[in-house]
């Protein structure tokens, strides 16, 4: 959880505590009868709650646990309402479940993560993975799985979702509420959901764990375990140690903790940017580190090489140089060729360019971003900056990564005008403070 100690309101504080665990508690609650809206309006509930009765007694101790409790409270308000009673059969079993799941959803401390159904050997270990397999049922229809994943699983506002995924908040919000109302009209139950069921749907589970992560990226905690961040690194793991033998469960796993790693080094002593070429190793989580290299040797040992294990082969090749000071840049391009065979994005052609230059000169990267430019790369797909869904020339004049990098390669060129045009264009699509400050020091 978030350390909340900086936050005076209560009300801020009770919704950055229930945005770290808000994809557990949904899960516990939705866990009886599928209805991810009415969990969602049990913890908002809770919220509300919170608000009071923080302002006038201070935060509890556990307050996950506290917001938990409220919310399977009013749940079960709702379940045992005359309101209810006289609309539909009240079902006794699953009172029972509401009942059991307030006694067993927490440790002996109050801490969630004791799962209810973890005497089931087929039953998956965590909520929050049984609903990710929910959201990716086969009768949901496939644009809104990502998008419910990402919101009742992970946290993710629909305003948040749209900016990552270049669609209208009214559209994101739309498909959420039919998904919702699909998923409660199938009866999904979250005892149904297994390992195999799991195994079936990965790929749609993968992308909706890396985009969380990517989409906190930018403006994640120095604390690599912090918040969503910490959340994704999770999940990661525990879908690799699920599925051993699935070679891109292990890449993911890679992927997000040797990106994880670098958090406490991308800020220096005064909050300023660092990019990955100046930063000191010394900082990186060793333990991080080490994991992402351990999945890493695990995608090599299952034989299957995806997206993920060459996106974590790329990162790790990358921090290799930075510790030695000497680049393979040759074998990078390599991976960089493979992976625009297999996944081919925009992030990815953009960094592609970047090892081009490297490898034959600025020309090369440069006219590589040319081509971009002028619409030749027309190919959808998310990529490790979480854009999506913007075509073509479009993507890239939006595409801030590419006007740094153009502005980079101008600048050893030697074209100084045509370089602080692009840095200035780059500016206006850079939205952290810090980085900003690092582009415009550039500038000057």
């Amino acid at each position: 959880m978030t350390d909340p100690a900086g936050l005076t309101d209560p009300a801020d504080r009770a919704m950055i505590l229930s945005r770290d665990g808000w994809g557990r508690i949904i899960a516990l609650i939705a866990a009886a009868d599928g209805d991810i809206s009415g969990a969602e309006d049990a913890l908002a509930t809770a919220l509300e709650r919170a608000v009071t009765a923080w302002r006038a007694e201070g935060p509890p101790g556990n307050p996950e646990g506290w917001l938990y409790r409220v919310a399977l409270n009013a749940r079960r308000d709702v379940w045992k309402s005359a309101a209810t009673r006289t609309s539909t059969a009240l079902d006794d079993e699953l009172l029972d479940h509401l009942d059991h799941a307030g006694t067993r959803g927490e440790d002996d401390e109050g801490r969630l993560g004791v799962d209810p159904a973890d005497h089931d050997p087929d039953a998956l270990p965590d909520r929050r993975l049984e609903l990710l397999a929910v959201c990716a049922h086969p009768d949901i229809d496939p644009p809104a799985r990502p998008l419910l994943m990402l919101s009742a699983v992970m946290g993710m506002t629909a305003k948040a979702i749209a900016s990552a995924m270049a669609l209208p908040v009214a559209t994101v919000s739309a498909r959420l509420t039919r998904a919702k109302k699909r998923v409660a009209a199938l009866g999904v139950g979250f005892g149904h959901p297994d390992r195999l069921d799991l195994e079936s749907r990965l790929p749609e589970v993968q992308e909706a764990i890396y985009g969380a992560f990517a989409i906190e990226w930018a403006h994640a905690a120095p604390s690599p375990r912090a918040g969503m961040v910490g959340e994704a690194a999770y999940l990661a793991g525990l879908l690799a140690r699920l599925c051993p033998g699935d070679g891109e469960s292990h890449g993911l796993a890679a992927l997000i903790h040797l990106s994880a790693a670098r958090f406490p080094a991308r800020r220096g002593g005064a909050g300023e940017f660092v990019p990955l070429t100046e930063q000191d190793p010394a900082l990186w989580d060793r333990t991080l580190t080490e994991s992402g290299e351990h999945h890493l040797k695990e995608v090599y040992r299952c034989g299957h090489v995806g997206r993920f294990g060459l996106e974590a082969a790329i990162q790790l090749l990358h921090m290799a140089g930075v510790r030695t000071g000497t680049t393979d840049w040759p074998m990078l391009l390599r991976l960089h060729d493979d992976l625009e065979s297999l996944a081919p994005s925009l992030g990815g052609s953009v960094s592609r360019a970047a090892v081009l230059a490297e490898v034959d000169g600025p020309d090369a990267g440069l006219a590589a971003l040319d081509a971009l430019s002028l619409g030749t790369d027309n190919r959808d797909g998310p990529d490790d900056t979480g854009d999506s869904g913007i075509r073509g020339a479009k993507r890239v004049t939006a595409f801030q990564p590419a006007w740094v990098l153009r502005a980079h390669l101008l600048d050893r060129l030697g074209r100084t005008c045509d370089a602080a045009a692009a840095y200035r264009r780059a500016l206006e699509l850079t939205t952290d403070p810090a980085e900003r400050e690092y582009l415009e020091a550039r500038l000057r």
